[in-house]
Order: C-alpha cells, then structure tokens, then sequence
C-alpha cells in the first residue's frame, strides 16, 4: 500500500511539473498562479500546495526531475550491460529530446537564476539542486564509461560540470528562441557539442590549463 501511495505521488510531481512548465511557458513567472498550475495539472490547489509550497519550489523541482531522468536513462543503460559512447550519446539525445519537447518549460531556468541572485534562501537550496544533479550526472557517467574511465578526455566529475552547465545552456538559449530560425540555431548549437563530445570524449588527451593570469582581457559581446 505504501508503495503504491509512493508511486501515486510521484506521478502527481511529475504531472504537476509539466503542468507548471506549460503553464509559465505561456504566462511567464509572474503571470503563472498556483491555482492555475493546479487546474492544468487537474489536481486541486490543496494536492499543489502539498508537494509544492511556493513557484520557486516548482522552478527548482523543475530541473530536479530533468537530471533525475538523465541519470536513470544512464543508469538502465549500464545495467543492462549497454555502456560506451553509444550508450552515453543515447541517453544525451533523450535529455535534449525533452528539453526541446516541454519548450515553454525553458524559462524555468532563466527565472531560477534571476530570482537566485538576490534570494539568499533560494540561492542555497538552487546551489544543492546543482549539486545533487551534478553528483547524478557523475555516477552516471562512471556507469556508462567503466570500462574506459582511464581514456576520458576529462574526469567523470569534471564532465558532469560540463554537461550540466552546456545543457542550461541551451536551455537558456532556448527560452529566448521566438522564430523558427532560432530554435533551429539552438538545435544546431547541441548537434556541434554533441559532435565535439563524440569525437574527443574518450580521446585521453588531456592539455594543461593555462594561467588566467596570463591571458588578456577579450572584450564581450554584450
């Protein structure tokens, strides 16, 4: 019984979370309500408010459940003995597959570190939420590469950072595509990292950093 009550409200989160993104995506932060998250949801306000207590806490569950699935899509695949760069590839494509399929949902991101950066609370729990994902994101590269760790181009925990940071990235990128034309710039941009992560992933070639001290300034393009 217990078990079936878990799996009952993880079904909820999840339809809630979707609910929210399509919510936003239309409306954007501000204009989103609670209630009308609930009502997309098809749950009552009292079920939101139970697993929910705020928006920001539907921002962050947002990305939460994003690197959960990336992780159990890494996992499965080991486990059935499916490792390698196929298999990492694989699971890459799936994440961008739902970023790119809950496109309004982009905009969590971008209200989540606009509100982190003059919300003391928000930002230490924001700062957990990257740690946990990055941790995920490690043992799920461990997983899929542990036949070949000795040959990656970089630590399992230094290319979680990296995939972590490119796919907020993009998802950034994203929430500001409004034609055709730049979301199709934003699904070239992953289709040229996931090239650069195919072919040099498991180079085992690794170059020295160089010094910040050493290099010029160059100047932004903003």
């Amino acid at each position: 019984m217990a078990d079936s009550r878990t799996r009952r409200g993880a079904r909820s989160v999840q339809r809630i979370v979707r609910a929210a993104s399509r919510v936003i995506g239309r409306s954007g932060y501000d204009g989103a309500s609670m209630g009308a998250v609930a009502a997309e949801a098809g749950v009552s306000k009292g079920l939101l408010h139970y697993h929910f207590d705020s928006k920001e806490d539907l921002l962050i569950e947002a990305q939460r459940v994003a690197f959960r699935e990336l992780h159990r899509r890494f996992s499965e695949r080991a486990k059935r003995g499916d490792r390698g760069l196929e298999a990492a590839l694989d699971a890459l494509d799936a994440m961008w597959r739902s970023i790119r399929g809950l496109r309004g949902g982009a905009a969590f991101i971008v209200e989540t570190l606009a509100m982190a950066s003059h919300n003391g609370a928000l930002s230490q729990r924001i700062s957990s939420l990257y740690g946990e994902s990055t941790q995920l994101l490690d043992e799920a590269i461990q997983l899929v590469f542990a036949d070949e760790l000795q040959d990656l181009a970089v630590s399992p925990d230094r290319m979680a950072v990296l995939i972590r940071v490119l796919l907020e990235g993009l998802t950034v990128e994203l929430a500001q595509a409004h034609t055709a034309e730049d979301a199709a710039r934003v699904d070239q941009a992953y289709r040229d990292f996931r090239e650069l992560f195919e072919r040099y992933v498991l180079s085992g070639h690794r170059m020295s950093a160089p010094d910040p001290e050493t290099l010029g300034p160059v100047p932004l393009p903003w």
